[in-house]
């Protein structure tokens, strides 16, 4: 039987309850983080980098010299920031603290070791002296205590065991007695060799470098001959003439100071202000008037020399 539709009759609505409630769309996902290095950040990462460069570069300039010490004086000159500042007074300072402060000045300085009663790693003298107005070619010199080795010698007593029987051993204790130096010495060969490592190989053998600075295109300060051939004899303690290289292009010369009889800080002092630099090698003296004091040298004061070579000095070192 059909039934005819009323008011009763449930209705789509009534079914379903309606129709269903609108669902809103999902959020939108969060933007993806901006990995680009802004200019702030650049900045920052430059600035970083540079400190720890400075701090690096400050460290090993300050512990460079802490290695074993040498009697070779290499001179290095003032930078372009001391150039009208007064030297600072270094002397009594400790080696870590005087680099410091010639540091901030531009300025890498000498060191010259030197035998002390004090502490080691004290600057005992220093060129220029304190108060002197600095220039940007100003070449400056710290002298630095070092400590103190025990020397062994030739002389030194010699304890031997003897055997008196074949059952009784008795310790005997010789001095053996001082030798007389060598009437001799063969030439070694220093061709090519810088003029520091030339004089101290001479100085080896009992011979006494004469320098003879000439034109030559190697580095300044290059062994360019020698007058004596490698293994020829000469007489001990005598002067054999090396020719050193002045360096490429036409330096300016300068004149060598007369240091024979200075003590070495004078002495240093001295051809630091002629603008030459210092090597020194210790030389036997039986008298106690020459010991300490510079007792030879080449070349001779008065003579010329090119800006910046080496004056080989001699220090005299008594031996009794």
């Amino acid at each position: 039987m059909t039934e005819s539709p009323t008011d009763d009759w449930p209705t789509v609505d009534t079914i379903h309850g309606g129709p269903p409630a609108y669902a809103p769309p999902p959020p939108p996902p969060p933007p993806a983080p901006d990995r680009r290095f802004g200019a702030g950040m650049l900045v920052a990462l430059a600035a970083i980098a540079l400190a720890a460069a400075g701090v690096a570069i400050a460290y090993f300039l300050t512990h460079r010299d802490n290695g074993p010490n040498v009697t070779t004086t290499i001179v290095t000159t003032s930078g372009t920031a001391a150039a009208g500042k007064p030297m600072p007074k270094l002397t009594g300072q400790k080696l870590d603290a005087a680099k410091t402060t010639l540091l901030a000045l531009g300025i890498q300085p000498t060191i010259s070791p030197q035998r002390s009663t004090q502490t080691a790693g004290t600057v005992l003298a220093q060129a220029p002296q304190a108060g002197t107005t600095l220039t940007r070619g100003t070449p400056v010199t710290l002298v630095v205590a070092r400590a103190n080795r025990q020397a062994t010698t030739s002389t030194a007593a010699t304890t031997t065991t003897a055997t008196t029987t074949a059952q009784t051993t008795t310790a005997a204790t010789t001095t053996a007695a001082t030798p007389p130096p060598p009437q001799t010495a063969t030439v070694p060969d220093v061709s090519n060799q810088t003029e520091a490592a030339a004089v101290q190989s001479l100085n080896r053998q009992g011979i006494i470098a004469s320098l003879a600075f000439i034109p030559g295109s190697d580095p300044l300060g290059t062994v360019e001959g020698q007058a004596k051939q490698a293994g020829a004899t000469v007489p001990y303690h005598s002067h054999l003439q090396i020719n050193i290289s002045s360096g490429p292009g036409n330096k300016e010369k300068e004149q060598v100071p007369n240091v024979i009889g200075q003590p070495l800080q004078q002495a240093l002092s001295s051809i630091n202000g002629a603008n030459l630099r210092l090597l020194y090698l210790k030389f036997p003296v039986t008298s106690r008037s020459q010991a300490g004091r510079i007792v030879q040298q080449t070349p001779l004061g008065g003579a010329q020399a090119p800006r910046n070579a080496q004056v080989v000095v001699y220090l005299g070192a008594f031996t009794g």
